[in-house]
């Protein structure tokens, strides 16, 4: 009887043996296949639930299962108060929307949709957002063909019934050397971001690929002197992946980097066109006693560029850079030629438009 009860005993140690080794193996399994359902980088650039951005049903089919491409998560409500869409830890800023002063850095299509008002001057014409615009508005303006990019060469030319996309190709994000948008992008949005290196689109400033830059985490929404976007710049002319030279990829003719226009195309000197990736230092006659001196306290109406930027300067000096984007919003804004400023009356007084850099010309 005793040795019966024994045997019966070291059986039950077996089967819970047997068990706990198989339990062990079973929460491996299933920790191993949790990690490689997500990229290598736990640490990715979007965060929260999948359904906030993707549908395994949608009624309208979208690449890569989104809930209407690209427009469908940043123009989810275009006459809405709301430029940054929370859902749980998703955060999805709005391209277009109606808050009042709530444009984000990079501007606000609202002004060229066509489902509002549109005034097609105020901004870049994007598929899904308005019409293309009329000829010979409906090229890029200083538009060259063959030009390097990061990742390739851009087209030979511009054909006369391709509208501007979001991405790829004929777009500004993703990479340029592939034309299909989504594709262009695949992958970006669960990056690993935490360093903009230009390295892949995901870790590109803004996903403009090659670009680099510090991304101010609100895009810019209620930014201060001292926390906003960090942009780069390089007087040298010898890199790729400054904010200008994105902008120059389309509108080559207006940057002398030698891989765009050059300055054969810019004008003999720089000051033909209103010179990009250029510092104070370099103005004519020099900085010192120029009429850009007094600019010395960084301004959201006319940003500038750094060559190592932070996104925490809030000091303009002669080592400061002009930029396209110092004057210019990226997407669309309320003013003539995507200004920051309304130019028709920005010459009323030192510090605003155009005098935020000649300081002396309002006197």
């Amino acid at each position: 009887m005793g040795k019966g009860l024994r045997a019966k005993g070291r059986w039950r140690g077996v089967k819970w043996k047997s068990f706990h080794v198989l339990f062990s193996v079973f929460f491996a399994l299933c920790f191993i296949l949790l990690v490689l359902s997500f990229p290598s980088n736990i640490d990715a650039g979007v965060k929260g639930k999948c359904k906030n951005c993707h549908s395994m049903h949608a009624g309208k089919p979208n690449p890569v299962l989104t809930k209407g491409g690209c427009l469908g998560c940043h123009a989810q409500d275009p006459s809405g108060t709301t430029n940054i869409i929370v859902k749980g830890k998703t955060r999805i800023p709005q391209v277009i929307h109606n808050m009042d002063n709530g444009d984000l850095a990079g501007g606000n299509f609202y002004y060229v949709s066509d489902e509002f008002n549109p005034d097609y001057s105020k901004g870049h014409n994007v598929l899904g957002i308005s019409l293309q615009e009329h000829p010979p508005m409906d090229l890029p303006p200083g538009f060259i063909g063959n030009i390097v990019i990061p990742g390739g060469t851009g087209p030979a030319y511009w054909p006369q019934q391709q509208q501007l996309t979001c991405a790829g190709t004929w777009g500004c994000h993703g990479n340029r050397a592939i034309e299909k948008p989504f594709k262009s992008v695949y992958g970006a949005h669960h990056t690993d971001d935490s360093v903009i290196d230009g390295s892949t689109v995901g870790r590109s400033y803004r996903f403009l690929y090659g670009i680099k830059g510090r991304e101010q985490k609100q895009w810019e929404y209620q930014a201060t002197t001292d926390d906003h976007n960090g942009y780069k710049g390089d007087t040298s002319h010898s890199t790729m992946d400054t904010i200008s030279y994105l902008c120059g990829e389309c509108h080559s003719r207006f940057h002398p980097n030698p891989n765009l226009g050059g300055e054969t195309d810019v004008g003999e000197n720089v000051w033909l066109r209103h010179p990009t990736d250029i510092s104070f230092s370099n103005v004519h006659g020099g900085y010192a006693g120029s009429e850009f001196q007094d600019y010395t306290r960084y301004s959201l109406q006319a940003p500038v560029a750094y060559k190592n930027p932070t996104g925490r300067e809030n000091i303009v000096d002669m080592d400061s850079i002009i930029m396209c984007t110092s004057c210019h919003r990226a997407h669309a804004s309320p003013y003539q030629d995507m200004l920051r400023w309304d130019y028709t009356s920005n010459m009323l007084g030192r510090g605003d438009g155009c005098l935020t850099c000649h300081t002396q010309k309002g006197q």
